[in-house]
Parts: C-alpha cells; structure tokens; sequence
C-alpha cells in the first residue's frame, strides 16, 4: 500500500497506524450491537444521536455553518434511507452471527453496480458483472443455517444493504446542493435520528430507557465506530488513495468477526468464512470496476 505522493504535511498520527484504528474502530460496531442487547432501533437512534452530537461539534470546531432548512430538505431525505440501514442491519444482529450479518451487509457495492449496471452507467459491464455475481453467491453462503443465519435475519441484513446502497446512491445526486461532507453528514444522521425517534413514538418502544448495563455499549456504539472508525478513514485519505481505504473499509466483515470472536466468543464457521470471501471479493470487484 503506497502512500498518496500529493501528501505532504507531516502525519499527526502514522497513516498505517491509522487504517489500524480505522478498522478496529468500525469492525467494533456490530459486537458493540450485540454486547448492548437491545433492539434495532434503539441501538440506532442512540448511535445516530451521538454521531449527530460529534458532527455538529466538529462542524463548530471547523466553523462550518448549519445548513438552513430549504438547503437541507432534499439531503434530509436520504436520512431516511440511512435510518432503516442502521435499524434494520443492528436489528439483524440479534438473529444471526455477527460474521454473517456484517458479510451479507457489506455486499451493498453490488446492489449498487447492479443498479448501475442496468442503467447503463457502468463502462466495463463484464467485469462488475462477475464482481456482482461473486457478492450475491456470498449472500447466499451466508443466508444458510451453516453460516450461522436464520432466514429472518438475513432478509434484514439484505434489506439493510439494499438501504445503505439507496443511501449512498442518492446522497451521491445530492451532493450537487452545494453542502460540505460535514453538513451532509449532520443533515443525514440528524433526519435518520429523528425518523427513528418517530418511529419509536408509533410503536412504543422505549428508546431512552434501555436496561442500565446497556448504555456504556450504546454510548460507545455511538463514538467508537465515528471517532476511531469513519474519522480515522477520512484522515487515512490524505495519505493513501481513496483505493486503499476503500479496502480497509471492506475488510470490516474480516474486522468484526474477529472481534466476536475474541469477545464474544463466537467462533466463524468454515462455510461463513467462505461467504465473506465471496461477498467482500465480489464487493471490492464491483469498486474497483465502476
């Protein structure tokens, strides 16, 4: 892995020892989910609240202003879209393994070349072609009982890839409104949390009352994957091409069951292994290609 040569400011922290804590930080959500053992939109809304905290302080500190409301609406609805990932994905967490959930989850690249690919947008067809065959014959490894998935719990973790694909597809349309990736991001986790909290009006679900021993995993799930996780990726792309990140990225399935393991407990099986080389391959064909 080169270093970007258009870097030249001396590191604050040495970007291989930031991909480290890049992957560290976002391989922990998905066993931070499962140590907090509530449900899906709970651990959402506490994790898009937090996240919606730290980005508007960032966005102080940098002296970035709020975006107003007409400027927001249209980013605001791409919210919506983050809002059932992260619902529907940590929801997932609580009826399969976590190297199942995270590798069928992370399969979202493909169901994005295949949108790309049946508009036409795609300008080696073949190659992503075969990328989107390779993720979807993982889904499939990882859906079965031997991967450790139920069928419920695959259906939620698909569901929540098709979302995040949805999200970044049409976040990628909008960001012609003019908003910095600080604003985007305040106006996307701020909407998705909101949509949450309505959500959990409707159905009654007691969102800021989870058991006690549940809230230091909530606040963490909150800061560890942004802080350590999606911050340290950002400052990782001023040294290294956005190529390299991109596979650090997808390397979380890998990440996460790691820590599962260790933490949990819960050992990988030969059959999830397998899927998640199949997925994230086939993830990282599909990048690569479009």
């Amino acid at each position: 892995m080169g270093l970007n040569s258009s870097a030249h400011a001396k590191p604050v922290i040495p970007p291989p020892l930031a991909l480290l804590l890049a992957l560290l930080g976002i391989s922990s959500a998905a066993p931070l989910a499962r140590l907090a053992s509530v449900d899906g939109v709970t651990a959402a809304v506490w994790r898009l609240s937090i996240g919606t905290t730290v980005t508007l302080l960032l966005l102080a500190a940098r002296r970035q202003r709020i975006p107003g409301l007409s400027e927001s609406a249209k980013a605001a609805t791409s919210g919506l879209f983050l809002a059932a990932h992260l619902a529907l994905w940590l929801e997932s967490l609580r009826h399969m393994s976590v190297a199942s959930s995270t590798g069928i989850v992370v399969s979202y690249p493909v169901i994005t070349a295949l949108y790309e690919i049946l508009r036409g947008e795609v300008k080696k067809p073949g190659r992503v072609l075969f990328g989107v065959v390779l993720g979807f014959l993982g889904v499939i490894v990882l859906s079965t009982p031997w991967a450790g998935a139920t069928l419920y719990g695959a259906l939620l973790s698909f569901s929540a890839a098709v979302m995040a694909s949805a999200y970044f597809i049409f976040g990628r349309h909008l960001r012609v409104s003019g908003l910095t990736t600080l604003q985007y991001t305040l106006v996307a986790y701020g909407s998705a949390a909101l949509a949450l909290v309505a959500l959990s009006l409707v159905f009654s679900i007691a969102i800021w009352s989870p058991p006690r021993e549940s809230i230091p995993y909530l606040v963490m799930l909150g800061l560890v994957p942004m802080l350590l996780g999606h911050s340290m990726l950002n400052y990782a792309l001023a040294f290294y091409p956005a190529s390299v990140v991109t596979v650090i990225a997808l390397l979380e399935p890998y990440g996460a069951s790691l820590l599962a393991w260790l933490v949990l407990g819960e050992e990988p099986k030969a059959l999830t292994v397998l899927g998640m080389v199949l997925s994230v391959s086939g993830a990282w064909i599909t990048v690569r290609n479009t």
